[in-house]
């Protein structure tokens, strides 16, 4: 049994409906994982748009093998291979500092994939677990400067930016040395966007989503049967995940961590 870990690099703004109807200002909200709270793509999803992205490019044999039998063909057979829901690492966050963007993590976030990857034997992040000393802030920097809006701030201190460094490089190159943790990513709302449906170029519905923003950082595990894995992920045309493909939405890449 091979152990395949990779980061799900969110390339547009991401939309995985919950399903949920919902009676507040936000009409459509994201999936989110029920014990934290923070956006997530079950696995269901995560097969289902591998799959799809796949069909076509492999043998059916293969495809049966890894997914299992498409519903309603005459013999039904799971899928040799075990997917893991991707959970949410990072995200970007806009600060009114000199800095743009920044990529914030959250302490559980972080401590979250640490224990999920010593888990599985990859160590490569290292096995001990951040603890910050957040006193009277909410928001603290890897540089002095970092803020948002009028919250209270401060910075990172030595050791937390030490155990964070390996972790950093998967943010990619604009955000390796411009990040940040946060107390809890429920404190931050996800960016909403207005979708619009015209009817004979009038506006009959007007709704408003969640998406998880372009950039973000997800992480998921996929188990094959052996140590040979017919999905080939890395430097894989780009993988569409969730709903809205025609506007641009879910567009991904994934790279492998071990």
């Amino acid at each position: 049994m091979g152990i395949f870990a990779y980061k799900i690099k969110c390339l547009t703004n991401l939309h995985v409906g919950s399903g949920d109807l919902n009676y507040n200002i936000i009409d459509n909200e994201v999936e989110r994982d029920p014990v934290t709270g923070y956006p997530v793509i079950h696995a269901s999803g995560l097969k289902g748009a591998l799959r799809e992205h796949f069909s076509g490019k492999m043998d059916n044999d293969d495809i049966r093998d890894v997914f299992g039998q498409e519903p309603g063909e005459v013999i039904i057979k799971a899928g040799s291979y075990k997917f893991l829901d991707a959970r949410l690492l990072a995200r970007p966050m806009r600060t009114s500092g000199q800095a743009g963007s920044v990529m914030v993590v959250s302490e559980k976030s972080v401590n979250d994939f640490i224990r999920f990857m010593n888990g599985f034997g990859i160590t490569e992040f290292g096995t001990n677990f951040l603890s910050v000393d957040f006193s009277d802030c909410s928001f603290l920097g890897c540089k002095k400067g970092m803020k948002i809006e009028a919250e209270n701030t401060g910075t990172l201190n030595e050791n937390a930016k030490a155990l964070l460094s390996k972790i950093s490089k998967l943010f990619g190159e604009e955000y390796a040395d411009n990040y940040a943790v946060v107390k809890d990513f429920n404190d931050y709302d996800l960016p909403v966007v207005a979708r619009n449906k015209l009817d004979n170029g009038i506006s009959v519905n007007l709704w408003y989503e969640e998406v998880v923003p372009h950039d973000s950082i997800f992480y998921t595990v996929i188990i094959p049967p052996d140590d040979e894995m017919l999905l080939k992920l890395d430097n894989e045309d780009y993988i569409q995940i969730g709903g809205h493909a025609s506007i641009g939405c879910g567009i991904t890449e994934f790279e492998k961590l071990n």
